[in-house]
């Protein structure tokens, strides 16, 4: 397993030129730039109760299902006390998260940074939802689980550190509008570590089970960096409007 999370960390999906290029400010109109992050990751985000619905549904283990759908109730913005504790050490106050379901909390953010309503999804975008829906509904539990612990949770922590040090360099939004962000650093890293638990338990019955875990997370990075590569192109586009608006 630890093989398994040393190749998900280090993979491109993870380590992406857009999401450095946003760290490093290359873009010159990251006010538009990062609005169409806002948009189009929100379309993707807004399903994850859809996908863990779905890997749920598929395994026969009661405890396993049982530790999903605690994964689930948090998603729907039921938070325990322990988790609630570790939140507030972020300065992160009850009432912005608690009771909140967390589509709601990315719409909080999709509104503070200006997006508009009437967007519609891009085609990549549709194209990543729809076919990591299809991986966790079509797939075997193993590789099911490989795709939303190994190749989701437990990365995920990782990019949006970067993404948070991006929006506070670049927005002043406040810790409220974009909590998204820094409440998923913490509550996926315990979700994270379920997943690594249920997936090191899976692969312990044959090699076989190890392999379909590994394609599941190849699966859901691989989705993810074609993603990170499509909204890299949309980026440069951004930019290339506005200097040719200004020339």
């Amino acid at each position: 397993m630890q093989a398994l999370l040393n190749e998900a960390t280090a993979h491109r999906a993870v380590n992406h030129p857009y999401i450095n290029a946003l760290l490093n400010g290359d873009f010159e109109n990251m006010e538009e730039v990062l609005k169409d992050f806002a948009t189009q990751y929100g379309y993707y985000s807004d399903w994850f109760p859809r996908y863990l619905t779905s890997v749920i549904s598929k395994l026969e283990n009661p405890i396993f299902r049982d530790q999903l759908l605690d994964n689930l109730s948090e998603e729907r913005g039921h938070l325990n006390e322990d988790e609630m504790e570790a939140i507030r050490a972020l300065g992160i106050q009850d009432e912005w998260v608690q009771g909140i379901a967390h589509p709601q909390l990315f719409k909080r953010f999709q509104k503070a940074i200006g997006v508009e309503s009437n967007i519609k999804p891009c085609i990549h975008v549709e194209i990543w939802r729809d076919s990591f829906l299809s991986l966790t509904k079509s797939e075997s539990s193993a590789t099911a689980i490989g795709a939303i612990g190994l190749g989701t949770e437990s990365i995920v922590k990782y990019i949006y550190k970067d993404l948070i040090q991006v929006i506070e360099k670049n927005t002043d939004l406040t810790l409220e509008e974009y909590v998204f962000f820094p409440l998923h650093t913490e509550v996926d890293d315990e979700h994270g570590l379920i997943l690594l638990n249920i997936a090191e338990q899976m692969a312990s019955e044959s090699t076989q089970m190890e392999l379909e875990i590994r394609k599941g997370m190849l699966s859901a990075l691989n989705l993810r960096a074609s993603f990170w590569d499509d909204m890299f192109e949309r980026a440069k586009m951004i930019d290339k409007r506005k200097v040719l608006v200004n020339s």
